[in-house]
């Protein structure tokens, strides 16, 4: 019988300059699972909201930048982007923003969905203003990935759109049009095509060729409200779900992440559960860290997964 290891954790210390709570392992539980394939050390590394300014409100989607081996966080709650160096010090690296969104990093521009209706991007070095789109027609851009031609993708969860963005002439096009409104999408550059999930019951994860732009469903799940899509190094998707129910009656926390080889043809393994709105999800393929940002309990989880 296959197991996963879980890892009890306990407060350590608290950095006095930060709202960052450090931990250590208590002991660790064996417990059998029957969808385990591996074994999975998880060390978890919690960020939580103290008494301090910088904190996290409504944390949606985390992403690395390797220069000054930092995190950016995105805050939808109040707009703004919060950088965590390597001592786990918060600072702002911008404010004043609308509602934040997704995040990547596309040579040295952090690229930002500032939902509703706009695209930024900020020199990661400096933080000046590198592009700015507004796209009119969209009703709430969520998403955001890049191919390796310095293409922007930007999903429209309410209006079954992704845009796609020339970042060199700094202008937009309607890319495809989805049956649904589509919520997290990544580029899965290995079979050159895009991959989105949905907010709904029994979600599927659709895959959209870059070739002819035809869309179909590459898996079918039972998993209800999707939210990010990430991959590791090895192509293997990971996926957090948030559960049943909805912003008008609540939800629970059930968010889960689940993890999918890369062929999509094996069941799909449970990385890590009891989360509060799993958001934007991210994976460090430098250090094998899974982030999870909560919405809900803003939180943001660093997960080191052991590599094969």
């Amino acid at each position: 019988m296959d197991f996963h290891y879980n890892i009890d954790m306990k407060i350590m210390g608290q950095c006095a300059r930060t709202n960052y709570i450090v931990t250590k392992v208590v002991h660790l539980k064996r417990l059998n699972h029957m969808r385990f394939n591996k074994f999975i050390l998880l060390a978890t590394l919690i960020f939580s909201n103290l008494s301090y300014s910088q904190e996290f409100k409504m944390p949606e989607s985390a992403v690395f930048d390797p220069l000054a081996n930092r995190y950016f966080i995105s805050n939808f709650g109040d707009g703004s982007i919060i950088q965590i160096d390597s001592l786990g010090e918060k600072t702002y690296f911008k404010k004043g923003l609308s509602k934040v969104l997704g995040m990547l990093i596309y040579e040295n521009t952090l690229y930002v969905v500032d939902n509703p209706k706009t695209i930024r991007g900020f020199d990661i070095t400096d933080g000046s203003i590198k592009l700015e789109i507004q796209i009119n027609e969209a009703l709430f851009l969520n998403d955001i990935t890049c191919d390796d031609s310095g293409f922007l993708y930007v999903t429209d969860s309410q209006g079954t759109t992704v845009f796609k963005i020339n970042i060199t002439s700094q202008t937009y096009s309607l890319f495809v049009r989805t049956s649904e409104g589509p919520n997290g999408i990544i580029y899965d550059k290995s079979k050159n095509r895009l991959l989105v999930c949905y907010f709904r019951e029994k979600a599927p994860i659709d895959k959209i060729n870059l070739k002819d732009l035809t869309i179909s469903t590459l898996v079918s799940t039972e998993f209800t409200n999707l939210d990010g899509l990430t991959l590791d190094k090895g192509g293997n998707c990971y996926v957090s779900a948030w559960g049943p129910g909805s912003f008008e009656t609540g939800f629970k926390k059930q968010g889960t992440i689940y993890k999918y080889d890369n062929s999509f043809k094996k069941e799909p393994t449970i990385v890590s559960t009891g989360h509060y709105g799993p958001a934007d999800i991210y994976f460090n393929k430098e250090k094998n860290e899974l982030v999870i940002p909560s919405l809900l309990s803003d939180t943001v989880e660093i997960i080191y997964l052991k590599r094969n």
